[in-house]
């Protein structure tokens, strides 16, 4: 009896001792506050830019406030809330380390929300895309922008109601392109797949400092507004077009949001709000040659009228003022060598065969009569006013 009472507590005891054993080995696996940082050591970068200039790379790294960042119920005037430091180097990554010699505190980009790529480096794409991401802490939701003017002038914007820089185009451009649609900014994930696309032609919103629009009181506000385009095939940059001259790829973007239009006749004057837009693109065949039909349906409302226009006339004149835009960017992308409405990747993705014959040479373009337009204009309602004349 006594011998299997001795089993018996030898054994509890090497559970036990298992027990404690397997506790120890992992409290040695548990992470402590070994690689702790306090917020006051660590420099948090939230833009760069990247110019070039006589073979080095500039870059421009922008710091706002952290009492900026957070949102308060009662902003207080600060006049001072962003820190722009500059650096310059033979490669990207020199110059940011080049950047970090004036700094009082570690620099991480860990937390940075954009990215400005001014037109002197945009010949030295491939390399900003390798120096910005090749490293563990990049991000690929990164906002991606490019500019004509200085670097600095964008990173010293001012903001309404002294509320945080980060309340602007460059940092959340969506509520813009929600009011005013034109060219949707790409994050990092998205503008890096579409440059290494074969046939793919990338554009970039490109930012410009504006002091035309808002006042302070009497003092004008330097605000930030979308320009125009860069225009890129794959890697390769190509043109800046302003958006005068390009209007037409509003009403191809998958995500446009809204945008207004004046329908004009002997009638009578209206202004319309377009609501959505979709598109459609079919290429057919003849002797070999590409045929390309673009279907575009728009879909909005009355906002003002005056006169006694009827919905079939307001209908009629927006759909012909909209593919009179679309063509017309069609005509200036092609005396440019550009094909803005990528119908070369088009024939890559669905035609790849065919696509293979028409760019052996490469740099294939189609050709201005390749391509027939077709818009509809479907005027849901009329606001809280009834339309003279109803029935179409």
């Amino acid at each position: 009896m006594i011998r299997v009472l001795k089993k018996r507590l030898r054994f509890r005891l090497l559970r036990q001792g298992g027990f404690l054993l397997a506790i120890l080995s992992a409290s040695c696996l548990l992470q402590g506050c070994w690689d702790e940082v306090d917020l006051q050591d660590v420099s948090y970068v939230s833009a760069i830019g990247v110019d070039y200039r006589e073979g080095s790379f500039i870059i421009y790294a922008q710091m706002i406030k952290f009492s900026k960042v957070a949102k308060t119920d009662s902003p207080q005037p600060d006049p001072s809330p962003v820190w722009i430091g500059t650096g310059k180097g033979d490669t990207v990554m020199l110059a940011m380390q080049n950047l970090t010699r004036g700094g009082q505190a570690q620099m991480n980009i860990e937390h940075l929300k954009t990215l400005v790529i001014q037109e002197r480096a945009t010949s030295k794409m491939n390399e900003i895309l390798d120096g910005m991401n090749r490293q563990r802490t990049s991000r690929y939701t990164v906002w991606v922008f490019g500019t004509k003017g200085p670097i600095e002038e964008v990173f010293t914007t001012d903001s309404f109601f002294d509320q945080s820089p980060l309340n602007s185009i460059a940092y959340t451009p969506l509520p813009h392109e929600e009011q005013y649609s034109f060219i949707r900014p790409r994050e990092m994930q998205l503008a890096v797949q579409s440059l290494k696309e074969p046939a793919m032609t990338t554009t970039l919103p490109v930012l410009e400092v504006s002091e035309a629009i808002w006042k302070h009181g009497s003092k004008p506000l330097k605000t930030q507004t979308i320009s125009g385009i860069f225009v890129f095939k794959e890697l390769e940059y190509k043109k800046y077009m302003p958006e005068g001259l390009v209007k037409g790829l509003r009403w191809v973007d998958p995500h446009f949001d809204n945008f207004m239009l004046r329908a004009e006749s002997v009638n009578g004057k209206a202004t319309v709000a377009i609501r959505s837009a979709s598109k459609k693109l079919k290429a057919t065949f003849k002797e070999g040659q590409p045929q390309f039909a673009m279907t575009v349906r728009l879909e909005g409302d009355v906002t003002e009228l005056a006169g006694n226009m009827k919905m079939g006339e307001i209908e009629g004149i927006i759909a012909a003022q909209v593919k009179q835009e679309i063509e017309s960017t069609y005509k200036k992308g092609l005396e440019n060598e550009l094909d803005l409405y990528e119908l070369g990747h088009h024939l890559y993705r669905y035609h790849l065969a065919k696509w293979r014959l028409l760019d052996a040479k490469g740099n294939w373009l189609p050709r201005e009569d390749q391509l027939k337009v077709k818009v509809t204009y479907n005027l849901r309602h009329s606001g809280k006013f009834e339309l003279s004349g109803e029935n179409k």
